[in-house]
């Protein structure tokens, strides 16, 4: 019976990982939770310094609070677009990775950590020549808070007088 469960388990992770919401699957650890932000492909123009948003989800209420590492997995066609800068935002906080079309190809970037609030969006920010095509998919790796012990109470040295 223990066995049906965690395959049960493992089969709705999976479903939920299909739909690119927010998934853990049964085999991994309690830090290895990902975020996925649905990204669709874009090409847009604006002035440069304008923001093109990417895609928003909703963050599951297990994970708020928690500190995250932001990953983005680019996959740039053959256009460059130089300067484009993807800012991913939570809670009242973003994180900014740089250079995200500034070569042909698919590469990883890391950006930095990030506290999840309710939601969590991603957009660029447009470099020199007020463009992106950029096709995309974002990941956050979520690893838990540490857990922090209470200060330990340091006695003083009273002074007595009488």
């Amino acid at each position: 019976m223990g066995m049906r469960k965690f395959l049960a388990a493992g089969a709705v992770a999976a479903a939920v990982a299909g739909f690119g919401l927010v998934s853990a699957p049964a085999f991994a650890q309690e830090q290895d939770t990902m975020v996925q932000i649905p990204l669709t492909e874009v090409y847009q123009t604006g002035d440069a310094g304008s923001t093109v948003a990417l895609g928003q989800t909703a963050v599951d209420g297990n994970l708020v609070g928690r500190s995250c590492s932001v990953t983005a997995t680019i996959s740039n066609n053959d256009s460059l677009h130089p300067g484009n800068t993807l800012v991913v935002t939570s809670g009242g906080a973003s994180v900014q990775i740089s250079g995200i079309e500034d070569a042909v190809g698919s590469s990883t970037l890391s950006g930095g950590t990030i506290v999840l609030g309710d939601s969590i969006s991603a957009s660029v920010v447009l470099g020199a020549d007020g463009a992106t095509s950029i096709g995309s998919r974002l990941s956050v790796a979520c690893t838990a808070l540490p857990d922090t012990e209470p200060p330990v109470a340091t006695p003083g040295n009273p002074s007595y007088t009488g």
